[in-house]
């Protein structure tokens, strides 16, 4: 029996999903508009689960995306803890513990899932992942009553929450299996800067390892490491990775290949859209499909694809972006690096103010900043997006007084 209709019906509970709402709301204010959100609160901000709110920064109520006023001025259908349970595309239907939903158009944006370690001890007391808001305030609790922590896992999401333990006179240690601190990035002179960040604020970093137990009598007192490893601590977390939550959708005729396959519009069968963690797409710029998991792509992904679902016809074109925080430090990430051929750096790490251009068959194909000028920050979505040859002026990039705006002005002529 189908207990509702909506001409829009969304499922997510995240950015994706809420920027979509707010885009249906300015193209399509008449139109009923439907949320199935799995967690029981409704659509928020997942970046300050690691940074602000974690540190005790942000309110709770400045996470939410949507006034509560909105959601009834609009008469949204908000479905909490009501997770989709199948699609059915040709019927229109989507199954849930509230009973079958009808949709005119459907976007899918359910995110990821977490990875979980399957080790001995992973299921005691003060330890923890991070992907809920749940999670983050279970952990900020647990901070304010201990003294040691390790974090398993290097990556940003555990180098942001081992910088945050440490904002609670922590000193935590980070387990991770690389050679280095962000050694994707492939240069050793970022690495070397936030080494010593984290060294200079107390957090111990133990490289070539992995998590082999968690130990403990009812809750965590250890975590030992695969080489043998005792580490002594009060609470331990991982942050490990994710993957797209997709199993309910095995059997609906939609293409599953890490996430959802959609087109340049975001559409993956006539009528049903992908958006944010979840969506396998082409991208443009790259040239080729990528699936993305961070904050900015989620607000252009539901934006776009809410603009489609309205009757538009836009292809997605955007330079991926993303940022991370760590104590006072910031860095922002633009573009796909995946097959560049070489790596130049502007500035200097060690004076807190550098960028590392990536640099693919001689044209730009991502960029690192640090602390760099608004105007190359500018200049490098510019470049990357354009695809302008570099060729030219390989000689200069590396140079502090050559403006990266001035190769954009040269191709204008202006």
């Amino acid at each position: 029996m189908v207990h509702n209709r909506y001409d829009y019906l969304i499922i997510g509970g995240g950015l994706a999903a809420a920027t979509a709402v707010r885009e249906l709301i300015q193209l399509d204010p008449e139109a009923s508009k439907g949320i199935l959100a799995a967690e029981p609160e409704p659509p928020y901000d997942r970046p300050p689960l690691s940074k602000d709110y974690l540190l005790g920064r942000d309110a709770r109520a400045s996470l939410f995306l949507l006034k509560e006023s909105t959601y009834r001025r609009y008469g949204i259908g908000l479905h909490l803890e009501t997770p989709a349970l199948s699609v059915d595309p040709k019927a229109h239907i989507v199954a849930s513990p509230a009973g079958e939903i009808e949709y005119g158009r459907l976007l899918i944006a359910s995110g990821c899932s977490l990875k979980s370690l399957e080790i001995p001890g992973a299921g005691l007391a003060r330890f923890f992942y991070l992907r809920v808001l749940s999670d983050s305030e279970a952990i900020r609790s647990a901070a304010g009553q201990s003294r040691t922590a390790v974090m398993i896992g290097g990556g940003f999401i555990g180098l942001e929450v081992a910088s945050a333990l440490a904002s609670y006179n922590i000193n935590p240690t980070i387990v991770q299996p690389e050679s280095r601190l962000l050694a994707r990035y492939a240069s050793e002179e970022l690495s070397a800067c936030f080494e010593e960040l984290f060294a200079d604020q107390g957090v111990h970093v133990i490289y070539g390892d992995v998590a082999a137990e968690i130990a403990g009598e009812g809750a965590v007192t250890a975590v030992v490491t695969k080489s043998g490893r005792t580490l002594p601590c009060d609470m331990a977390c991982a942050g490990i990775g994710v993957y797209p939550d997709t199993a309910y959708l095995e059997g609906s005729g939609l293409t599953l290949n890490d996430g959802i396959a959609v087109n340049e519009y975001l559409e993956a069968v006539p009528g049903v859209y992908a958006a944010g963690d979840v969506a396998n797409f082409p991208d443009l710029i790259a040239g080729r499909r990528r699936r993305i998991e961070h904050w900015d792509n989620a607000i252009a992904q539901g934006r776009t694809a809410a603009r489609n679902m309205a009757g538009h016809r836009e292809a997605f074109n955007h330079v991926s972006y993303f940022y991370s925080t760590m104590f006072d430090l910031t860095y922002e990430f633009f573009g796909d690096m995946t097959g560049y051929d070489e790596a130049v750096v502007r500035g200097s790490f060690e004076r807190r103010s550098a960028a590392v251009l990536y640099l693919g068959k001689g044209s730009l194909k991502a960029a690192l900043l640090y602390n760099r000028p608004p105007w190359e920050r500018s200049a490098v979505q510019r470049l990357i997006a354009g695809g302008a040859p570099l060729d030219a002026v390989r000689d200069r990039l590396a140079e502090g007084s050559f403006r990266l705006d001035s190769i954009l002005k040269a191709d204008t002529g202006s």
